[in-house]
């Protein structure tokens, strides 16, 4: 009886063996396994990508000397706004500083043009803001218009440069108290809305703008100047440019 009770200790004892061993082995597999899995999540952390992002840059050269890099020229480029230079136009050519005393029909330097700088494609709208007023006004003759009665003027014009790409996107502006509001389309010449290329450049919207022929007296010095503002958004990803602009506008919008 003694020896049958001596045999289950030794089973049950190399039962109890085998099952630790039987674990060990287990956790070794499992340690082996977190191990490699780990490591490949590790080399696909190592296969370099670049994400890319929307940089452009609204550079005017004839307004304050701005560069399409962002830089702005020195007293050697033309365009300086401190220029010294014999080779220099010299601060008075700029538009910044030729706005700070204007006149009935006077002509400014002004040139808005854009530059890609990003990695991506990407759809380009330009806007212009122009202050209205209601003011008397006169044509090139000095002749008083639509009866000497003030009327609702927007007061800078401008012609529109078409070798820019850009289309208007409605003739009818975008009313605001005080404003009329234009938006222009990137179209590269055609007549749909495309994306700029990545690393491309406009030419300007516009050369100049000019100072409507208010009658005198009637715009103080605190008159607004014209504003050109843009926005961008990446193409890829996007099966159409109004699915494009629909993403910016509910992002603008959280």
């Amino acid at each position: 009886m003694q020896k049958e009770e001596n045999m289950q200790k030794q089973k049950s004892r190399f039962g109890n063996r085998a099952k630790i061993l039987a674990a060990i082995c287990l956790l070794a597999l499992l340690s082996l396994g977190g191990t490699m899995a780990y490591m490949t999540d590790h080399e696909a952390a190592q296969n370099k990508f670049t994400v890319g992002k929307v940089d452009f840059n609204l550079y005017e050269n004839a307004w304050d000397a701005e560069l399409p890099d962002g830089t702005y020229a020195t007293p050697n480029d033309a365009t300086s706004s401190d220029a010294t230079s014999s080779n220099a136009t010299g601060s008075n050519a700029l538009g910044i500083r030729q706005a700070e005393n204007m006149y009935a029909g006077k002509v400014i330097n002004k040139n808005p043009a854009i530059k890609n700088n990003s990695k991506n494609d990407a759809y380009l709208r330009m806007t212009v803001r122009i202050p209205v007023a209601n003011v008397v006004t006169a044509d090139i003759y000095g002749n008083v218009l639509n009866g000497g009665q003030a009327v609702e003027t927007e007061l800078f014009t401008y012609q529109m440069n078409y070798e820019s790409g850009m289309r208007l996107l409605s003739w009818d502006p975008i009313i605001e108290p005080g404003y009329h509001i234009y938006e222009y389309i990137y179209t590269g010449g055609g007549y749909e809305e495309i994306p700029l290329p990545a690393g491309q450049d406009i030419s300007p919207l516009f050369d100049t703008v000019t100072f409507a022929n208010v009658v005198g007296g009637q715009i103080d010095e605190n008159t607004e100047f014209i504003f050109v503002d843009f926005k961008a958004i990446q193409s890829g990803g996007f099966n159409s440019p109004q699915e494009a602009w629909n993403a910016y506008e509910n992002q603008s919008h959280q």
